[in-house]
């Protein structure tokens, strides 16, 4: 009886330390981009469809995980915060919702449509991460995004460019971080509108 007794007693102790113990609730973040709508002024693309493609896969933004890294040491994830959407989810529908705003285009297309555009805009995703110093007492973002124009109906590459914009992060961590990386990627877009709209003053054909 009194084995019995104590064994009840030890589950009991175990049980509310147990109870005491509580795992941090997980954080969740959806990467929210800004579109600037400003006046372009090349007429020569007004008529003209165009359809972006993203041709290269980069791990980091994927999944739902968010990643950063220390130095020159690997890259990993934050164990109690995500995104709440894969971010190359998010990318491909703001960069087409802004470009599309701009007007310099007749139509812009995602990279699913079925419609047949005039030209392809191509686009590879290099960096977007959250940088920590060795000793973790600073920290920014980079966003680096590849750009290549080419024409539909034989692949001609007409231009190319990579835009790269760093961010310092509010604070250090996962919330810092996802607000430095979406101001970074709001300058990008507004870059990239920049120098479509440059290419079609060039008179693209």
């Amino acid at each position: 009886m009194n084995k019995i007794f104590l064994y009840s007693l030890v589950v009991f102790i175990i049980s509310g330390c147990s109870l005491q113990t509580k795992v941090p609730p997980s954080m969740q973040y959806r990467l929210q981009v800004t579109s600037v709508v400003k006046d372009y002024n090349a007429p020569s693309c007004k008529n003209d469809v165009l359809q972006l493609k993203n041709i290269v896969s980069y791990d980091p933004i994927m999944g739902r995980s968010i990643y950063y890294q220390r130095g020159d040491l690997n890259v990993e994830s934050y164990a109690l915060s995500n995104w709440e959407a894969a971010p190359y989810k998010i990318l491909e529908v703001s960069l087409v919702s802004s470009v599309r705003d701009t007007k310099i285009f007749k139509d812009v297309l995602l990279a699913k449509s079925s419609a047949k555009p005039d030209y392809v805009l191509e686009y590879s995703v290099g960096e977007f991460i959250q940088h920590f110093s060795e000793d973790m007492k600073s920290s920014y973002v980079t966003v680096k995004i590849h750009f290549a124009l080419l024409e539909n109906d034989n692949s001609k590459l007409l231009y190319a460019t990579t835009i790269e914009k760093k961010v310092p992060s509010s604070s250090l961590d996962a919330q810092g971080g996802v607000k430095a990386l979406q101001a970074a990627l709001n300058d990008v877009m507004q870059q990239t509108n920049m120098w479509l709209n440059n290419q079609c003053q060039k008179e693209l054909q």
